[in-house]
C-alpha cells in the first residue's frame, strides 16, 4: 500500500488526545482512560470484549468507549485515535451514546475517508495526524452530550494532571469525605481517583521516553521502577511501552 510502510509509521501525543499511524494492528486485553476510534484504512478492525456478554465488533472503524475491557487488532494499515474523556468531553460522550464497541459508518467515516485519500503517503507527518484527530473530534461534537464534573471533582482531576500530585492531599482539599468523592469521581470520570492518577502517570512516561530511555521516562513520571511502567503500559494500553515506541505492529 502506498500511503503507509515502515518508513511512514507516526504518532502525534497532544494534551488532549493522541494519534498513531500504523502498518498494522495487534493489542492485548486493556482498559484505557480514553475514548478511541480504531480506523482500517484498507480492512476491518476487529475488536473482543471478553467476559459472558463479550461480542465481537468489526468495521472499518469502531468507536471504544473509555474504560473498556477490549483486545484489537487490524491486519493492514490502521490509525488509532484517543481522546482525553476530560479534555474532550463530546467525543466520550459520542462513544459512551454506542453503549459499547460499535462499528460507525455512514457520514463520519466517509469524510474520514476523503480526508485520508487527499494526504496520501503524507498521512503519517505528525502535523498531518494532529489535524485528522483535532477535525475527527470535530465532526462528533454535534449532538454529543456534555455534563460537566462536580466542582471537586474537578479540582481534583486538575491537581492529577501533575504526576507528582499528593493524591492523599487532593482529596483532603475537596472539603468532602474521602468515601464521598470517592463516590463522586467514579460517577463523574469512570474510574477511581487511583485508577486516574495511574493514567496520567503512564500519559506522562510515554511523552517521556520519546526522548528518554524507558527507566528515565518511569522514575519521571512517577512510577516506582521499569517494571511497574511496562505493567501500567500493558494494562492500560495493550502494548509494552518498547512496542508503542517502536512504531511497527505486526499482526
Amino acid at each position: 500500500m502506498g500511503r503507509l510502510n515502515e518508513s511512514r509509521i507516526g504518532a502525534v501525543i497532544a494534551e488532549a488526545f493522541a494519534v498513531r499511524a500504523s502498518t498494522a494492528m495487534r493489542s492485548t486485553l486493556h482498559a484505557e482512560h480514553g475514548a478511541a476510534l480504531l480506523v482500517g484504512l484498507d480492512s476491518e478492525v476487529t475488536v473482543t470484549v471478553p467476559g459472558p456478554g463479550g461480542a465481537v465488533v468489526r468495521g472499518r472503524m469502531v468507536v471504544v468507549p473509555p474504560d473498556v475491557w477490549h483486545a484489537a487488532s487490524c491486519p493492514g494499515p490502521t490509525l488509532g485515535l484517543l481522546y482525553d474523556p476530560e479534555a474532550m468531553p463530546h467525543v466520550a460522550g459520542y462513544t459512551h451514546l454506542r453503549g459499547g464497541p460499535c462499528p460507525l459508518d455512514g457520514g463520519v467515516l466517509a469524510r474520514l475517508d476523503g480526508a485520508v485519500a487527499a494526504h496520501g503517503a503524507s498521512l503519517a507527518r505528525p502535523e498531518i495526524l494532529d489535524g485528522l484527530a483535532r477535525e475527527l473530534a470535530g465532526w462528533l461534537a454535534k449532538g454529543s452530550p456534555r455534563r460537566a464534573p462536580d466542582g471537586r471533582v474537578a479540582r481534583v482531576l486538575e491537581a492529577l494532571r501533575d504526576p507528582a500530585a499528593d493524591r492523599r492531599l487532593a482529596v483532603a482539599r475537596a472539603g468532602i469525605s474521602e468515601a464521598h468523592l470517592q463516590a463522586l469521581f467514579v460517577r463523574d470520570v469512570g474510574v477511581p481517583i487511583r485508577t486516574y492518577q495511574l493514567w496520567r502517570r503512564l500519559l506522562v512516561a510515554l511523552v517521556a521516553f520519546s526522548r528518554a530511555d524507558a527507566t528515565s521516562a518511569a522514575h519521571a513520571a512517577g512510577f516506582a521502577d521499569l517494571a511497574h511502567f511496562s505493567r501500567t503500559c500493558r494494562r492500560m494500553l495493550g502494548y509494552s511501552p518498547t512496542e508503542l515506541r517502536g512504531g511497527l505492529l505486526l499482526a
